[in-house]
Parts: C-alpha cells; sequence; structure tokens
C-alpha cells in the first residue's frame, strides 16, 4: 500500500509534490493542471496545454490534453 500513502491528500508527501511540480512545468504558455482525488487519494493529474492562436485554423484555440495515471 506505499502507492496510496504516496499519493494521499491527509498527508502529502514528496512524491506527490513532485508529480504536481512535474505537471505544473509542462505547461507551455498557456493550460491548466487537474488532479483528481478519490477517497482521499489522488488517482490523476491531468495536464492541458492551451494554443492561443489569432487565425482561424478550425480548433479555436484549444489544446492538447494529457493524462498521468497514478
Amino acid at each position: 500500500m506505499q502507492q496510496q500513502q504516496d499519493y494521499s491528500v491527509k498527508k502529502v508527501s514528496p512524491t506527490l509534490i513532485v508529480e504536481v511540480k512535474k505537471a505544473l512545468k509542462s505547461i507551455n504558455s498557456h493550460g491548466s493542471v487537474e488532479i483528481y482525488v478519490q477517497s482521499g487519494v489522488v488517482t490523476q493529474i491531468t495536464v492541458r496545454n492551451i494554443k492561443k492562436t489569432t487565425s482561424t485554423n478550425g480548433n479555436n484555440g484549444r489544446g492538447q490534453r494529457r493524462t498521468l495515471e497514478l
């Protein structure tokens, strides 16, 4: 059960901090980080990079989403 202890939101471990930092650093210039918690344990961190454009290329500035399964 070491994995659950590492990702608990009750006692935030250095391992979880590293994962959140890694997710934040992977944002290029615009984006978001979503942290999913189930039963007090972080189960997923989703990074979304948004490409801001002024031209109309069909994606309306939407970005890529990458999910890290924990």
